[in-house]
């Protein structure tokens, strides 16, 4: 007799299957889906900061370039004319020229450029050493040169390390103190160095901080997001596995098996056979034919909605009840999230029209029959469905059609003139009815089941119930828990509805760069500067003894300005939720405001003493950090403010209207910088956010699609060696004999054990079962471990092998059990004796 089945090992080895990314202009990276370590950032966040930085280094060149030209002009005569423009445009051209390479440019073409800048800068500050070592004439201000010095300095810590800059920074700073020192006519040009030297440090010490903090902060999100990458996408090609492989044994089970089981036992016309058992090998065909996987995770819609949700609708309160993966296609994705967008956007527009108090928004997202179901809602003023124009196509069309026009799609808008809109968005699956693709056509009971215990119409009427009764607006209304059991929840994998990607240490807020993240005291950097900032300010308002006496109030008032002063720094750097609550902003002005006003009682406008007016720059410190805090709007209300009492000071002190404002634009010209600094990052932020996730998407998607070809292959391949010989040898329509029978049993059984108990699919346990079956003995092999497959099962898989090799008749029903037991599997022996046996964790066996 010609052997109807073919030697198949246990299971084929796995080809090693990685989702492949983009690969940036610098490294060339993967999202490794097998496990291995091996992070690789690709075109990631710390690339986009860097290039963001070089565009607001560009943007603060143009701003202090403005700024300088009044001293540039006065003093170009002091050095040959050309010199001294070729200075003035290397020093301001060479930042601007970054910033407009910087979206297309390479980073070391960038980072060249700014490493020649900060050379350039240098030399020109040790060439005015060099040549023009002289007190500058009285009414020509500071050197042009020394109003620049940030720029450099932020342009060397975007490029390089961070010793580096800040070596670079002591270096600048010092080299500016000698300039100010040898150009400044006043009689003690040591101390007007060194406080210029100083002051500088500090104002770029905040500005330099948080650059090295964001880059770091950019780089400790890029190692976030590789591992959430790769944690998602192993989630992900889990979860496919475990989807293809339910998929493949409900063919397995409705169509290869019970052909042989109908064969085996002689139950059908050899005709009727044949037909079937051709029909089962153009299924396995089919499934052998290359397919496209377009397809994402549940969870990764989730995440888009609640993206798209908090864009459309910041105060809308999301709620997920998501608790298995499943897989979504692409376009089914696009379709619900573009519905739950257009639903949004009508609540937006209309909800609060004529409506006295506060629309309440929810988006709810839950199951559905192996796919997903969206609620939007709100308790707005609500509408007559009935009275909507047929030529308005948002709902018709934008919602209802656009879910019509998927398989399994449909929406539904309810709502009512004084009682909220709801808008029900759902998508099943259509193969959930069958749990295996459309194309197959083969009709499983239980999926049909698990289907209706899953639908959505007794949902909808208890969130409606409970929105009627949750009329108080304190309390939301809760969403009801579907606590039904989910029927793959033996075998699907639990993951959590927020992955890992949405978990990315990225600040506070929604931005995932944070200038707040570096300001807290518990950083060494925060504290540094905040003492530097005391003392600094301390030296200015002190160091001249003789001003001092000359004020009519005296050390006092200084003191307790720099007393307010420092306690604003203080205030604004200890931990709070960004943005400032407003008593903490109002509170943190006013001192800022006390500190000007008691300034104002000391000193006159008129006073030329270098750093007379250090009240102004101490509160414009203050004001950028209150903009780095979240609160832009204040902080330029604050310095309005502040320019506006310095004006009018000054010209109730004799000085013309311009006079006034050249004490104070400087000042703006910090804060308009470090405005500009603030906004980069929360635009980067908020790009970076969407990158992050659609990379996470991304790698998800080509790790399902990596892994459903992968387990497809391997499972077609384990059943083509155990069933194919068989299945085609039934393809021939005549009558079976007894052996022949036999083996369509045994293969049938095979086939059963690989289903029902994959992990005791291995040798010798394959051998050891097949014998004791054609010896007569009753085999059950089940295994309760669901996806916790067992790793090492060498000697347990003897064990089992030399217990089945001992019986001649009777019965052997081996179980492994579920994850978490003390044992590990329990096997009911029936034949000359009953027993029973317990397998311990470590392979060993012992009566029960």
């Amino acid at each position: 007799m010609t052997p109807l089945t073919a030697p198949v090992d246990a299971e084929p080895a796995r080809p090693s299957v990685r989702g492949a990314v983009p690969t940036s202009l610098h490294t060339a990276g993967r999202v490794q889906t097998d496990g291995s370590d091996a992070p690789a950032f690709v075109d990631g966040a710390r690339e986009r900061l860097a290039r963001m930085l070089y565009l607001a280094a560009g943007g603060g060149a143009i701003i202090f370039a403005v700024l300088s030209i009044q001293p540039f002009l006065a003093q170009a005569h002091e050095l040959a004319l050309w010199l001294s423009w070729t200075a003035w445009l290397l020093v301001f051209g060479l930042p601007v020229l970054s910033a407009a390479l910087s979206r297309h440019a390479s980073l070391s073409v960038l980072r060249v450029l700014a490493l020649v800048h900060g050379g350039v800068f240098l030399v020109i500050l040790v060439s005015w050493l060099a040549l023009n070592a002289h007190a500058l004439p009285p009414g020509l201000g500071i050197p042009w040169v020394l109003t620049f010095t940030g720029i450099p300095c932020v342009a060397v810590a975007v490029a390089e390390r961070g010793w580096v800059s800040w070596l670079f920074i002591l270096v600048a700073c010092t080299l500016s103190a000698f300039v100010r020192a040898v150009t400044t006519p006043n009689y003690r040009p040591a101390l007007v160095g060194l406080e210029d030297g100083l002051y500088s440090l500090l104002l770029i010490s905040v500005f330099v901080g948080f650059t090295l903090a964001l880059r770091r902060s950019a780089g400790r999100i890029e190692a976030a997001a590789q591992l959430a990458r790769a944690a998602a996408a192993r989630r992900a090609a889990r979860a496919a596995r475990t989807q293809e492989r339910q998929i493949i044994d409900a063919l397995v089970h409705d169509s290869v098996i019970s052909t042989l089981l109908v064969a085996g036992l002689g139950r059908a016309d050899p005709a009727v056979i044949a037909r079937q058992a051709a029909t089962t090998i153009e299924k396995l065909d089919a499934l052998s034919l290359p397919t496209r996987f377009d397809v994402v995770l549940r969870s990764a819609v989730w995440l888009r909605i609640a993206a798209l949700s908090r864009e459309l609708a910041p105060d809308v309160i999301l709620r997920s009840e998501l608790h298995l993966e499943r897989l979504v296609p692409v376009h089914v994705r696009d379709a619900v999230v573009g519905a739950v967008g257009e639903a949004l956007r009508n609540s937006m527009a209309a909800a609060g029209v004529g409506h006295r108090r506060t629309v309440i928004r929810r988006v709810t997202v839950r199951p559905a029959g192996g796919g997903i179901q969206v609620l939007v809602s709100d308790d707005g003023a609500g509408f007559d469905p009935a009275l909507v124009p047929g030529e308005r196509l948002g709902i018709a069309q934008s919602i209802v059609g656009r879910m019509q026009r998927i398989p399994g799609g449909s929406g539904v808008v309810r709502s009512s003139p004084g009682f909220g809109t709801e808008v029900l968005i759902t998508w099943i699956p259509p193969g959930a009815i069958r749990d295996i693709p459309a194309r197959l056509s083969i009709q499983s009971s239980a999926a049909v089941a698990s289907l209706a215990s899953a639908d959505s119409p007794d949902f909808d009427r208890r969130f409606s119930a409970d929105r009627r009764v949750s009329a108080d607006r304190r309390t939301p209304a809760r969403v009801p828990v579907d606590r039904r059991v989910d029927p793959d929840r033996r075998v699907a994998p639990r993951i959590d509805p927020h992955p890992a990607t949405a978990r990315i240490p990225t600040g506070q807020g929604r931005d995932s760069l944070s200038l707040s993240g570096t300001l807290g005291l518990s950083t060494p950097l925060a504290l540094t500067v905040l003492l530097l900032f005391i003392s600094v300010h301390a030296l200015l308002a002190f160091s001249d003894s003789e001003s001092l006496a000359r004020k009519p109030l005296g050390m006092p008032v200084d003191l307790l300005a720099l007393v307010s002063v420092s306690v604003a720094a203080l205030w604004i750097t200890l931990p709070a939720r960004d943005p400032f609550a407003y008593p903490r902003m109002f509170g943190i002005l006013l001192l800022c405001s006390v500190t000007a006003g008691l300034m104002y009682l000391q000193i006159s406008p008129l006073d030329d003493q270098p750093f007379a007016h250090w009240h102004l720059g101490a509160v414009t410190l203050v004001l950028v950090v209150l903009v780095a805090r979240g609160r832009i709007g204040w902080a330029w209300v604050g310095y309005a403010a502040l320019a506006a009492a310095t004006v009018a000071w000054a010209v109730v002190n004799g000085l013309t209207l311009v006079d006034g404002v050249n004490l104070v634009v400087r000042h703006g010209g910090t804060l308009l910088v470090g405005t500009l600094f603030a906004l980069g990052m929360r635009r980067s932020g908020r790009t970076l956010l969407v990158f992050i996730r659609e990379r996470g998407e991304r790698a998800s998607s080509e790790a399902t699609t990596g892994a459903v070809v992968e387990e497809r292959e391997v499972q077609l391949a384990r059943i083509n060696a155990l069933a194919r010989p068989a299945l085609t040898r039934l393809t021939l329509p005549y009558a079976l004999d007894d052996a022949e029978r036999a083996e369509c049993l045994l293969v049938e059984g095979s086939l059963r054990d690989a289903i029902r108990a994959r992990s005791l699919f291995v040798e010798p346990i394959i051998t050891a079962t097949r014998n004791a079956r054609t010896r007569g003995v009753e085999v059950t092999l089940l295994d309760d471990s669901g996806d916790n497959q067992l790793t090492d099962v060498t000697l347990f898989a003897r064990l089992v092998a030399d217990q089945l090799d001992a019986l001649s008749f009777g019965s052997f029903t081996l179980r492994i059990l579920p994850t978490g037991r003390a044992e590990l599997a329990t096997i009911v022996v029936q034949s000359t004796e009953h027993r029973m046996l317990v397998v311990d964790a470590d392979g060993s066996a012992r009566d029960a």
